[in-house]
């Protein structure tokens, strides 16, 4: 059985690793929701920013704000998110 195929070790770190990366995205998701109910704005600035790769020339644009009005919810975002994701 197995026609000559070479025998693969089941590598369980690999495993672990992508289930971490798994929560990780899940804990990202929910600072962001949670950035949300504090400040919509500098939510979609992250979605805009950091999901969709825009400039915030082009978020001020959509947003209807001011590229420094970008610049400020971009930088409250940062630390909210770094500060529900430290915990």
């Amino acid at each position: 059985r197995g026609g000559g195929a070479p025998h693969l070790p089941f590598d369980t770190e690999q495993e672990n690793r992508a289930t971490d990366g798994a929560e990780h995205i899940l804990r990202v998701h929910e600072a962001v929701l949670a950035l949300e109910e504090a400040d919509p704005r500098a939510a979609r600035v992250v979605e805009m920013r950091w999901f969709a790769g825009y400039e915030e020339r082009e978020i001020a644009g959509l947003l209807g704000v001011t590229e420094r009005t970008v610049q400020r919810s971009w930088a409250k975002a940062r630390a909210i998110l770094a500060e529900a994701l430290s915990a």
